[in-house]
């Protein structure tokens, strides 16, 4: 056995030379993803009329002036074809329908252009959002939310005209001129311009069978911002390709049946009660490439009380898959299926009560290249979860289920509590299949005299019943049991895993 040093808590990404590789390195993974069976047939619109009686607002139509008129309660059939640059405001119980090809597209199409040196340029764009967020080395403009698509493609932006290659923009504010190297000669050009496609503070309102696509939306905000509302609903949407999140859930939302891909921080972000994410395909999202040491990936919620995330495929993304974070209680993970992310599968992190059960979750933790912190799930300086009945395919030098205890300090004092402890976690019946050597457990990563120490061993935390399949060539075992890492042997030594199972393959 050997000692725990300490871990290196954080995400490193293998970052290719620039930005542009960054984003040929994001579409790579998702176009090269093999297929998978739970959720993949989720296409986000359904193919159905709009309801009897919706008002209709056809494309070019404001649809905010639509809104205004009806009032409270009222229906709108968004009829097929690109609605562009509307940014709506709903009123209490309204509800907006898609017919199947209705498409809410927050960009400028752009049509003249000139030469200036080696570059394209666009003039007349005074468009400018607010920056926010910690990028990923390499792509230091990520946090920037002005974005520019050709034929559907987003270019990268850069910090400075001298930096623009193919595949990149940067944006003049101050002389209002897009600057790129593709020549845009008989091609789609669009830049983005409104901030969101839905925000209110209006509850109950329905949005359904909507693409939602090219908003400048700012980070940790959404191109549907419902995170200050009450009760939104969104349902067979397809939301993509929008700056920084795609949703932003608040108290009593509902996200259902969506495809919500290639946003550029994140698929879903949130904070609130009640919040229910189900039987939705959340994919290959941070293509701007923010760090997820902040907040990137597939789904975060914060603060939530009643979480539920239900049947979601969730894969592919450049973070995390599911990730409730700070003080979140009573939150339930259930028959998701969770792969291929560059963060921990389900991570569960300063946090209370949760179950995490019946998931198949398989190859996450891709990117991160810390000692545990590359986990298929991660229980991390949280207490009172109980994780069993998940089915897990770990990669080589990547871990199953770990409990983690950092001391998280620092966070215990921002939110004016005491410090989280990783105890009363019961992790029993759950189905590892490694293919490399075994890894899982509990480490503790705090020094001798803080009150944390021997939070891993002597704070009720329990494995149990647990299948651990490994190869025979796999190497040695890394169980971690507090500060120590065992072989199997002396884990049972240690009173864990009395009713565990290590099958050798």
């Amino acid at each position: 056995m050997r000692r725990l040093t300490g871990f290196r808590w954080g995400v490193i990404y293998p970052l290719a030379a620039g930005p542009i590789d960054w984003l040929l390195r994001i579409m790579m993974l998702a176009l090269l993803a093999p297929p998978v069976a739970a959720a993949a047939d989720v296409r986000g619109v359904a193919d159905e009329p709009c309801p009897p009686g919706a008002i209709a607002v056809e494309p070019g139509a404001s649809i905010q002036t639509a809104v205004d008129r009806a009032g409270d309660g009222a229906a709108f059939c968004l009829k097929n074809g690109i609605h562009r640059m509307q940014a709506i405001r709903p009123k209490p119980v309204q509800s907006f329908h898609g017919e199947g090809e209705t498409v809410l597209n927050g960009s400028r199409l752009l049509a003249n252009f000139s030469r200036e040196g080696r570059y394209w340029m666009a003039s007349g764009q005074e468009q400018r959002g607010q920056k926010l967020g910690e990028c990923a080395k390499g792509v230091p403009a990520c946090s920037l939310p002005e974005g520019l698509f050709i034929d559907d493609k987003p270019l990268v932006q850069v910090l400075s005209k001298d930096d623009v290659e193919a595949g990149g923009f940067y944006f003049d504010h101050a002389g209002g001129r897009i600057y790129f190297a593709d020549d845009p000669t008989g091609r789609k050009v669009e830049a983005t311009v409104a901030v969101f496609a839905f925000e209110s503070w209006a509850s109950n309102v329905l949005i359904r069978n909507v693409t939602i696509e090219k908003y400048a939306s700012v980070a940790q905000k959404g191109a549907v911002q419902a995170q200050e509302a009450v009760g939104w609903t969104v349902e067979n949407c397809e939301v993509r390709l929008n700056s920084g999140a795609g949703i932003a859930a608040g108290t009593g939302s509902l996200v259902r049946g969506c495809n919500i891909h290639d946003n550029g921080q994140i698929g879903i972000t949130g904070v609130g009660r009640d919040v229910l994410v189900d039987n939705n395909r959340i994919w290959a999202n941070n293509i701007r490439g923010f760090s997820s040491g902040w907040e990137a990936g597939g789904v975060k919620i914060a603060l939530g009380d009643g979480v539920v995330f239900r049947g979601n495929h969730i894969h592919d993304n450049l973070g995390p898959g599911l990730w409730c974070d700070i003080n979140c209680h009573n939150v339930l993970y259930e028959g998701n299926v969770v792969e291929r992310n560059n963060g921990a599968g389900i991570f569960h992190e300063i946090s209370f009560n949760a179950v995490v059960r019946n998931n198949i979750v398989r190859h996450n933790g891709i990117a991160d290249n810390g000692w545990f912190g590359g986990s298929d799930i991660l229980i991390a300086a949280s207490q009172d979860v109980e994780v069993y009945g998940n089915t897990l395919t770990v990669s080589p030098s990547k871990c199953g289920i770990m409990l983690m205890d950092q001391g998280r300090d620092d966070q215990a004092r921002a939110h004016g509590g005491p410090i989280y402890k990783t105890r009363n976690n019961k992790v029993h019946d759950n189905e590892m299949t490694f293919e490399g050597a075994a890894c899982a457990g509990g480490a503790s990563d705090v020094k001798p005299g803080h009150e944390n120490f021997s939070i891993i061993t002597d704070g009720n935390n329990l494995f149990d019943g647990n299948v651990y399949r490994v190869p025979r060539t796999g190497g040695p075992a890394r169980f971690v049991w507090g500060h120590e890492v065992l072989d199997w042997d002396a884990l049972r030594g240690k009173g864990v895993e009395p009713n565990g199972r290590l099958v050798v393959y």
